[in-house]
């Protein structure tokens, strides 16, 4: 049987594997197709196809775009995108200048807390992919600011800590429309940390969406058969994976650990 993992991010993004590492672990790990979910980029999906074809792995080309609906963060997931569409990296490249900016001015209420890192550092620390949250962790970290990347979020980083600063903010409907134009599969990403249930059904009655995240490695067995009936209730595609992020981070071990059955890969090529 096929072992699937539809849900992973990469350097491109907030994960600690290259894409060709990645790959090389998800062999070790007997899977057998692969997902690549970065956050509002694409960039880490070619290098994972190449080396995926070296060593006899499916990689799904997809992304994980943070959108916000009623004050809440909702991911939406697309897969089998075409990852060269010209209005999907405009996008992205608009996406990516924003977090730069955002940076900007985490690193300057950090300043203010005393934390003083250097931009120049922290963008050959990102090297070619979008500066975000996990790099400025790992400076603070290279830096003895903190001992450890979950310390620097937990105390500075996280949503509405002190040096937290809000995303350039992307609406669902966006996500949608934006994956749709690539030729993707929109899914809603893992609805069960979403806090108000309420938005989960108002979500999945927009046009456009085609799936659930049903199985996924955050949510308990009651939301997993929760979600699989409210995805066939609707007639909605069921995804499922561990959102793997690598080695350098507390998810060290995920990838390849949610039982995703094979009919899910069938009814997402469907």
């Amino acid at each position: 049987m096929k072992k699937i993992d539809l849900h992973i991010h990469t350097i491109a993004s907030d994960g600690s594997f290259t894409p060709t590492e990645l790959i090389e672990e998800a062999k070790r790990r007997d899977l057998s197709v692969i997902a690549v979910t970065d956050h509002d980029t694409v960039a880490g999906v070619e290098e994972a196809i190449k080396k995926g074809r070296e060593l006899g792995i499916e990689v799904i080309p997809g992304i994980e775009l943070t959108t916000y609906y009623q004050g809440e963060r909702i991911d939406i997931l697309g897969y089998c995108i075409d990852y060269k569409n010209d209005k999907l990296l405009e996008i992205i490249d608009n996406l990516q200048n924003s977090r730069e900016v955002r940076a900007k001015q985490i690193l300057d209420k950090l300043s203010d807390l005393d934390i003083k890192l250097d931009f120049d550092r922290l963008k050959e620390i990102s090297g070619d992919t979008g500066v975000g949250r996990p790099h400025i962790a790992r400076l603070m970290v290279e830096e003895g600011y903190v001992e450890a990347m979950q310390e620097a979020f937990d105390d500075y980083l996280e949503d509405g800590g002190p040096a937290y600063v809000p995303k350039y903010q992307l609406k669902p409907e966006d996500a949608i429309s934006l994956i749709k134009g690539a030729g993707g599969i929109v899914v809603l990403a893992h609805p069960g940390i979403i806090d108000n249930n309420q938005i989960v059904k108002e979500l999945i009655a927009y046009d456009g969406l085609d799936g659930i995240e049903v199985y996924y490695s955050k949510h308990s067995e009651e939301e997993t058969q929760y979600y699989l009936s409210l995805a066939q209730e609707n007639n909605l595609i069921i995804t499922g994976g561990s959102d793997c992020h690598g080695p350098a981070n507390e998810d060290k071990y995920l990838l390849g650990t949610v039982d995703v059955p094979c009919s899910v890969l069938e009814g997402l090529k469907k």
